[in-house]
């Protein structure tokens, strides 16, 4: 069965790139542009894990976390912050709203796809 990954940005390109990038590894990819939109569609998604930027004008990275870890039904999916913020202190936030793991970016898709396959195993 393919991993399912939804990917949550507000920049359509990022969005499509990392989708691409992420198909190329063998996962199967939805992507979302805000974190109301990945909220809403999430029960439908039934993602294995999701890749979640940090910085989005509606719902922010740290605002989604929180609420999808609030949810039983999605409270054991992996979640993923990629961010290019400058901010010393979002790593150390996201981990505590409750993401499994912080990437700065720029990330390479490949080393990306494996994060994300050895966290679904």
């Amino acid at each position: 069965m393919p991993i399912k990954v939804l990917i949550v940005d507000d920049e359509i390109d990022t969005c499509r790139m990392f989708a691409l990038g992420l198909k190329v590894a063998g996962l199967q990819t939805e992507y979302a542009l805000s974190g109301t939109q990945a909220l809403s569609n999430i029960h439908n998604a039934h993602p294995n894990a999701i890749v979640l930027d940090l910085m989005m004008p509606d719902l922010d990275g740290y605002e989604v976390t929180r609420r999808l870890r609030a949810d039983p039904a999605t409270a054991n999916i992996p979640i993923f912050v990629v961010t290019a913020t400058a901010d010393p202190n979002a790593e150390a936030d996201c981990m505590e709203a409750g993401a499994t793991r912080f990437i700065r970016k720029p990330i390479h898709i490949k080393e990306l796809a494996e994060i994300i396959k050895k966290s679904v195993e």
